[in-house]
């Protein structure tokens, strides 16, 4: 799965924001507010990944957090991109 948008990842004033590029920017006009987790997957969300590879990066960084857990917030977010329609599997 990936975006089915373009997107940009930026930090301005300690708030993260993704907005879509290019030409994709007439699709998806809106901006999604991130917290750090949700910026990552967006960035993983750019290259053709699965849900598998994602769980097990941000497990391996959220360490102290359980994987089930971790699996459930994925699933979440995954969920809102994709009833947004910036998600396509």
């Amino acid at each position: 799965m990936k975006l089915a948008v373009e997107m940009a990842v930026m930090e301005l004033d300690g708030e993260i924001s993704a907005v879509a590029v290019g030409e994709d920017s007439a699709k998806f006009r809106g901006m999604l507010r991130l917290n750090e987790t949700a910026a990552e997957i967006v960035r993983m969300l750019a290259e053709d990944t699965t849900f598998e590879q994602m769980h097990k990066a941000l497990c391996e960084q959220y360490d102290e957090s359980a994987p089930e857990e971790i699996a459930a917030m994925l699933t979440d977010f995954l969920k809102q991109l994709d009833t947004e329609g910036l998600l396509a599997v």
